[in-house]
């Protein structure tokens, strides 16, 4: 790579240098799923003439919740990419995929500007946009061949083969990409290193809080998908392919509401074709063989689901204490009994983390280290703002320490009683100091997991510790579990909900 101009496959693209990085926005790796395409896998982006101007970012997904500078629209699959100044040696490449439960985010957030980690790290960054909500993830097949499954997961792999195919001349080594997501995207991650269309691309995964277990069955999704048609009193497929994109999302939020599963009605689909199987079972038998993973959660991912205040945020309360109800009154004793034990009044925040977050993640690192080097981590600090809310180590407060960009619209509350102080600034050169470690090397320096155990190495405002995963005392209720026997055996929790 020399300078801010760029040959690929699809074309000429024109960046530009700044803050020491060089920097492309809005580069289409795909067509644009509109018309006909609007509910098809994506397809290859035919190309452009002359030179793409990729100096601005490119549409986000249409959804709510986004205002200016962020332009929505059904032409939306870009990625952005932040490179080093060139050298001979080519760089380990990050392949970040956005949370957002599937229905809303972009990777253009502040909150994922690449540019200190790239510099400071010398590797290059991709972020991309992918389909959401009923545009992406709702599983419309049952109205005929015009409408594919899992629509907003075939852009990730087409971005995937994109960045591949091209990211040499952006100066990154396409043998040395690290896939990484956070909630949703950490979702999307555990089914990508199962999924033969995917699994050439991939070199290493990180999965940032997710919910391996939380997907549907073809029926379970069809389902959704028709409760969502009546919902938005869409009487047929030709209602549906005419609707505007914005009338489309507009209720999205309130269908979640009333849907029985809340923030997982938008969700990757067990369709037996692009995704053959659930991760977790899936990776026991080897689909995720030699790819290393990093996998791990914040301390209290869903405090906020515990506040009346704030519960409004992500529902998944209700889904949690579901599955709880499905156990056998002696489990449900024993398990109330041990949160209580360990816990103390924090023991719903820890439960229902576990029930969403922390137990699939613990499973999937377990049948992931059968055939692939595997670690776990725990993200366990939180500012004073965070300790004197109850908020604690939330979902999402990771994301800063991360990327480095604590001034971010959406990160710079949780600062605001706790200067960017030295703790801080040490224990976000710790996390990243890992993550790029893992993402160059695929090795790491704390014990690795195994069938039976799972030490973490946590980030906290102490000296850093390994300890297990989830406590061993838990850990085993869990085992007695038909939670545990779903969530293992191809059946998503879920849809005994």
């Amino acid at each position: 790579m020399h300078g801010n101009t760029v040959s690929t496959t699809s074309g000429r693209v024109r960046g530009i240098y700044r803050k020491g990085v060089f920097l492309w926005r809005g580069i289409p790796y795909a067509s644009a799923p509109e018309g006909n395409l609007r509910f098809k896998h994506a397809r290859p982006h035919k190309g452009w003439p002359g030179v793409l101007d990729a100096t601005r970012y490119g549409n986000i997904c249409p959804q709510t919740g986004f205002r200016a500078p962020h332009k929505a629209a059904e032409d939306c699959l870009t990625l952005n990419i932040w490179a080093p100044v060139a050298s001979s040696k080519k760089k380990a490449v990050l392949f970040y995929i956005h949370g957002g439960s599937f229905w809303r985010g972009t990777g253009n957030e502040s909150r994922y500007e690449g540019t200190k980690l790239c510099r400071n790290r010398d590797v290059v960054v991709v972020t991309i946009n992918y389909r959401l909500g009923a545009l992406g993830f709702l599983d419309f097949s049952f109205l005929g061949k015009g409408f594919d499954t899992n629509c907003g997961l075939s852009d990730i792999v087409q971005a995937l083969a994109w960045v591949h195919e091209n990211i040499a001349a952006f100066g990154g080594d396409p043998g040395n990409i690290t896939v990484i997501g956070q909630s949703a995207g950490a979702n999307a991650v555990s089914a990508l290193v199962t999924m033969p269309s995917a699994k050439p691309y991939i070199s290493k995964a990180i999965m940032m809080s997710g919910c391996p277990v939380w997907m549907h069955t073809s029926k379970n999704a069809q389902d959704i998908a028709r409760q969502f048609m009546d919902f938005m009193e869409l009487p047929d497929a030709n209602a549906l392919r005419r609707i505007s994109a914005d009338e489309l999302v507009k209720k999205q939020k309130a269908f979640t509401r009333q849907c029985k599963i809340g923030e997982g009605a938008f969700s990757i689909v067990i369709d037996g074709k692009l995704v053959p199987d659930y991760p977790i079972p899936a990776a026991q038998q080897g689909a995720s063989a030699n790819i290393p993973l990093l996998i791990g959660t914040t301390r209290d991912e869903l405090s906020f689901s515990c506040s009346k205040l704030l519960s409004g945020i992500m529902a998944v309360k209700d889904v949690a204490f579901s599955v709880l109800s499905y156990e056998q009154s002696g489990l449900r004793k024993s398990l109330a009994e041990r949160y209580r034990q360990y816990y103390g009044k924090r023991g719903q925040v820890q439960f229902v983390t576990d029930q969403i977050f922390r137990m699939s993640s613990l499973w999937f690192a377990q049948a992931s280290a059968k055939h692939a080097k595997t670690w776990a981590y725990s993200f366990d600090y939180a500012p004073l703002l965070m300790q004197l809310t109850q908020l604690g180590a939330c979902h999402s407060s990771d994301i800063p320490f991360l990327f480095g960009n604590y001034s971010s619209t959406r990160c710079a509350y949780m600062f605001l009683l706790s200067p960017i102080q030295k703790v801080i600034r040490k224990i976000c050169d710790e996390l990243q100091t890992d993550f790029i470690q893992f993402a160059k090397t695929g090795s790491l320096s704390w014990t690795q997991c195994s069938l039976s155990d799972t030490p973490a190495k946590c980030y906290a405002y102490k000296p850093q510790k390994v300890a297990p995963m989830v406590a061993p005392a838990i850990s085993k209720e869990y085992d007695k579990s038909n939670f545990k026997k779903k969530s293992c055996q191809s059946i998503c929790p879920a849809e005994s909900v």
